[in-house]
């Protein structure tokens, strides 16, 4: 008989209730996993809010302690602002349970360092929630790349735009402040994910040169304008460690992006481009093609995608967001009985907060700089104006 692992998720915000329905929909979508899914125990930051959420999310127990949901769980999700990321990643680290955490894993680097070294230090199965490189087009395109039927990765370009912010009178929050978001704006709400993406499928960074702004300085609150502490746009050119060459850009003001996850890779043999708004769609563009009959043709996600056919049969027939989440939770109950972690992990997360952080310093600097998974933060003020 298959045993179960009692999930706890700290949080039940928007991104935590994506992983309620995601534990709970992994024994439907994955009947063959090695593990099932319980949903256990849910914390909220009081009572009242932590019992509603549990009874409408379909979990056994609430609490107002995430410590009690980590002590009394088999496995943690934590789904809450990055300012509790570390301090409940440790605790979980420290008690050896698996850790499903939301990027960005802590308020910086050397945050994110401590639990990527704690993990390792207590062999404790970890993952981060990257979650469009569990794309099934996505894991496609990286199977294409590393096949080598197209040749050399020339250039690169990525990007994720959107727009919660394009209104200069949308009201000051958490997400800007330093104190609950830490040093990154875009970056860390947005560019750790495209960022991770471009790892996933061109391999690591040697160099960069950065550029970030903030484009609305300060936003209303309810005591008056009030200073935003962290960047609105951030761009990079890269050379990765292949001999690739190209940019990222993230933005959390692009009027009209909702969700644009997108990446144009340029092969010797063909061009792969895809977007997170079409998520079922990879276009690519091969060399070779006849005058009269050029450009792109578009792939339509089907079951013979990587797991794809867990919900759908047929092409045409979409997936979406909840859909990837139960993808990572299927395939971390399976990292759990390996006793391996889940890539993108919490080493990964750390080198793409030294990312973030080398693209910011650049930025201030004005130089570019090289071996920038390794980067150290420089301590100026990180503001960018």
């Amino acid at each position: 008989m298959t045993s179960e692992t009692r999930f706890a998720l700290v949080g039940a915000g928007f991104i935590g209730r994506s992983h309620a329905l995601a534990i709970h929909a992994a024994n439907l979508a994955f009947p063959d996993l090695p593990l099932k899914a319980r949903a256990h125990i849910l914390a909220e930051d009081s009572e009242a809010r932590a019992t509603a959420a549990a009874a409408r999310l379909g979990f056994d127990r609430a609490t107002a302690s995430w410590q009690e949901a980590v002590e009394q769980s088999d496995a943690v999700v934590i789904a809450v602002p990055g300012f509790l990321h570390f301090p409940i990643a440790e605790f979980a680290l420290k008690n050896g349970k698996p850790v499903l955490c939301e990027k960005p894993v802590g308020l910086g680097t050397a945050e994110a360092r401590r639990l990527a070294t704690l993990a390792a230090e207590t062999g404790t199965v970890n993952a981060v929630g990257f979650t469009y490189v569990r794309l099934p087009l996505v894991r496609h395109a990286r199977d294409l790349i590393g096949s080598g039927a197209f040749g050399r990765v020339l250039q690169v370009r990525g990007r994720h735009f959107e727009d919660y912010l394009a209104d200069p009178a949308a009201p000051h929050g958490w997400r800007l402040s330093q104190a609950s978001a830490g040093r990154f704006g875009a970056l860390g709400d947005l560019g750790y994910h495209i960022l991770a993406m471009l790892r996933f499928l061109c391999g690591p960074i040697a160099e960069l040169s950065g550029l970030a702004r903030t484009f609305h300085t300060a936003r209303p609150s309810p005591t008056g304008p009030r200073v935003v502490e962290n960047e609105d746009y951030a761009a990079a050119t890269l050379v990765f460690e292949s001999g690739a060459v190209g940019t990222v850009e993230t933005s959390r003001v692009a009027l009209g992006r909702k969700m644009e996850v997108s990446f144009e890779i340029v092969c010797e043999g063909a061009t792969i481009a895809f977007d997170a708004e079409r998520m079922n769609e990879l276009r690519i563009y091969e060399a070779g093609q006849s005058a009269e009959g050029q450009g792109f043709r578009t792939i339509l996600a089907n079951a013979s995608h990587p797991d794809f056919a867990a919900f759908l049969p047929a092409p045409g027939h979409q997936i979406g967001f909840n859909d990837l989440k139960t993808i990572e939770i299927a395939s971390f109950l399976r990292a759990i009985a390996a006793g391996q972690s889940l890539a993108p992990d919490l080493a990964e997360a750390a080198r793409i907060s030294a990312l973030c952080d080398a693209i910011l310093d650049s930025s201030a600097s004005g130089g570019r700089i090289a071996d920038p998974e390794t980067h150290h933060p420089e301590t100026r003020g990180s503001t960018a104006q």
